[in-house]
């Protein structure tokens, strides 16, 4: 087997943009993959597929019945620029169009639980990117909530005030950049321990979640509680010194300062707060996958995350 990838440049919504094939020592294509702009997905199998039924054929794409072209032939137009490429290249795309293959009748979650600073809100923005889901920053919820508090000067044990906040969140409107701050961040701790402001906002999250074509979630009881029939459920976690360090790093790079030893008290005592809560306590869901970021760079949490979604994608599309 051969295998190559064809750049097509041009502006038609109906033809795809991006293209791949296994062309086979008769010079056939055996698997052709068609990646379309709107991030749709088409693909077939030449012959007997492989999981023993007829030729498949999704998305309009079919196997030409005509030889594959040399590359010089395809590169002599302006409008493509093609190449051949490796067998692991073409492999992972087909373990992507296998993913589009189950998400085309499927609403598919991905749920991401952990402590603060393990990295998995930045997991959940590569893999929402990449897996072309929804995204939800469920503590941002919370912060709005005591964003709103802290706004109209609330005290922050005011649970019917935090009730009414909580009704009025617009899951369309979080603002990572106001909300991120510190001062939102450890009221929100506090807020989140009411069971009815949880109750809220758990069921915004849920209708988040079932709205097609999926979402990635990231948390501390999305895999517990919010969601507890997620496709895929991950917990990632790094140790508090990791999450400390990696915190003060953070505030150094856009020219604050800080002290290490306070951001671990600070961390270690989010994390009494979120896994001593007698309501949804921060905790791995039974049959969750457990990513412990210690000594772990982002891409590679990424690519161990990824092995498992595919992993599990390509044994639903085979059932």
């Amino acid at each position: 087997m051969r295998y190559f990838f064809v750049h097509w440049k041009h502006d038609i919504p109906e033809e795809p943009s991006h293209l791949w094939y296994e062309v086979a020592d008769d010079n056939f294509q055996n698997r052709t993959i068609e990646f379309y702009a709107d991030g749709s997905v088409g693909f077939a199998i030449r012959g007997p597929a492989i999981d023993g039924s007829e030729d498949i054929e999704v998305g309009g794409t079919g196997n030409s019945t005509e030889g594959f072209p040399d590359l010089a032939e395809i590169n002599s137009d302006s409008q493509f620029e093609a190449l051949e490429v490796a067998a692991v290249d073409f492999e992972r795309r087909w373990s992507e169009a296998l993913a589009s293959r189950f998400r085309m009748t499927h609403v598919f979650t991905i749920a991401i639980d952990g402590p603060a600073g393990a990295g998995k809100g930045t997991l959940a923005r590569r893999l929402a990117d990449h897996y072309r889901l929804n995204l939800l920053d469920t503590g941002l919820t919370y912060r709005a909530v005591a964003y709103a508090l802290l706004q109209h000067a609330l005290p922050l044990d005011n649970v019917s005030a935090a009730e009414t906040a909580a009704r009025q969140v617009d899951l369309a409107k979080l603002d990572r950049a106001v909300l991120s701050a510190h001062a939102a961040g450890e009221a929100a701790s506090k807020v989140a321990v009411y069971p009815t402001v949880r109750r809220i906002l758990v069921e915004k999250q849920r209708d988040f979640a079932k709205t097609p074509p999926g979402a990635v979630l990231d948390g501390r009881d999305i895999g517990t509680v919010v969601c507890p029939d997620a496709d895929i459920k991950l917990y990632v976690t790094a140790s508090a010194e990791v999450r400390a360090r990696r915190r003060l790093a953070e505030i150094e790079s856009i020219g604050g300062t800080a002290n290490f030893t306070e951001i671990l008290a600070d961390i270690m005592r989010r994390d009494e707060r979120d896994m001593g809560r007698a309501d949804s306590p921060l905790k791995p869901a039974a049959d969750a996958h457990l990513l412990d970021t210690s000594e772990m760079a982002i891409e590679a949490a990424f690519l161990a995350a990824m092995a498992i979604i595919d992993d599990v994608l390509a044994k639903r599309n085979k059932a």
